[in-house]
């Protein structure tokens, strides 16, 4: 299937190059208001540039778009690609505003097109592992989650030379008026919202630690961390912390009645799963030191390799989306799903602070209003 590229930004270098694992996509057309990133795309990917966003708008050749454009233009740009006849697959999330979100999703069933949403993390190895592992009980029931997105002090990095393979640097400025929540929430909450259902409640609260993260940079000010209790529809309750303050942590536990699960870091499709159980020995009942490493489902693969700190094939949602539309049937991750993601990733960031006021997150505890259908496990991990 014939896709193109919306914006030829840093992470589209990761698209790019583990595009290339799979024959059924080839890359027709790249656009970036950036002429110059747009050429070298072209050339590293042997496509062809598009003279304007209307030329692609244009390209019947072309049915499903990869948004790859900064946040805070996904939602003009999905629009005019929905309204085109495309099918898009956006980079998270879908869009920076609830009600822009709901439009979206209702124009995209309005015209029978697929919108589906990054991160692809639920198709790898590790998170249908640790599904399976959930529904046979493990652990025991999990009722209780702790998750954490910190990011250690990126700001004090040397982002500068942060440059990827295409010779593109990393958006530093992009990435901090984003936000961290906006930015990494989807890691944690598209796994939790697949394995224990739709959120009926959550509390959250959000900051800005430090107004100064790049000095002699005017930065227009988002929270830089936020915490939040969530409770889902199943009963399970999970706590959730993203920061750029705190030291490096991306640990997901997941606590069961007879033991615990936990996995390193849910960006990595090479994470490793821990499970350790609880012993009981005279009076005192306490975690196993013994640790055991669940093996992945589907065995070892091939990821090809890129600049950063992720090890992720970036395309697992896209082929799913190629053979969905294929077959005139739903994504894995649909619209429904995308959104309900959406709108908790939102409601976390902006949480109680100032900036989130004409967004109508200001009021905790927050109620949901968005939902999706139950998911299952894949039989087969892609």
């Amino acid at each position: 299937m014939r896709i193109a590229f919306l914006g030829c930004g840093y992470v589209s270098n990761m698209y790019r190059l583990t595009m290339e694992k799979y024959p059924q996509l080839e890359l027709s057309g790249v656009f970036d208001l950036e002429r110059s990133r747009a050429e070298t795309m072209a050339r590293l990917t042997n496509s062809k540039v598009y003279a304007s966003f209307n030329d692609l708008l244009n390209d019947d050749d072309v049915e499903l778009v990869l948004n790859l454009t900064n946040p805070a233009e996904h939602y003009e740009t999905t629009k005019a690609l929905l309204s085109a006849g495309k099918h898009v697959f956006s980079e998270k999330p879908i869009a920076l505003n609830l009600s822009e979100a709901q439009e979206l999703v209702a124009l995209a069933e309005r015209k029978s097109l697929l919108l589906s949403s990054a991160p692809c993390t639920l198709h790898n190895p590790v998170a249908q592992t640790l599904w399976h592992a959930l529904n046979n009980k493990a652990v025991g029931n999990v009722r209780l989650v702790y998750a954490a997105m910190d990011d250690g002090m990126v700001n004090r990095a040397p982002t500068a030379k942060w440059i990827n393979e295409a010779g593109v640097p990393w958006p530093t400025v992009d990435e901090f008026e984003t936000g961290c929540t906006i930015e990494h929430a989807g890691y944690v909450l598209t796994w939790l919202c697949a394995m224990f259902g739709p959120v009926e409640q959550l509390t959250a609260f959000s900051d800005i630690i430090q107004p100064d993260k790049t000095p002699g940079i005017s930065i227009k000010p988002a929270p830089d961390f936020s915490v939040a209790t969530i409770k889902f529809r199943t009963g399970v309750i999970a706590r959730m912390t993203n920061g750029i303050y705190a030291e490096h942590d991306h640990q997901l536990q997941l606590f069961g009645d007879d033991g615990v699960l936990s996995i390193e870091d849910p960006r990595n499709d090479r994470a490793t799963i821990k499970l350790r159980r609880y012993r009981t020995i005279r009076r005192k009942r306490f975690l196993s030191p013994l640790t055991k490493r669940l093996p992945l489902l589907g065995g070892s693969e091939k990821i090809a390799s890129y600049r950063g700190s992720q090890t992720r094939d970036f395309c697992r949602s896209i082929v799913d989306m190629v053979e969905a539309i294929e077959t005139d049937k739903s994504p894995y991750m649909t619209a429904a799903f995308a959104l309900h993601v959406t709108e908790l990733t939102l409601a976390c960031h902006f949480a109680t602070h100032p900036t989130g006021k004409e967004s109508g997150y200001i009021k905790m505890p927050y109620f949901p209003v968005t939902d999706f259908k139950p998911m299952q496990p894949l039989s087969q991990v892609i």
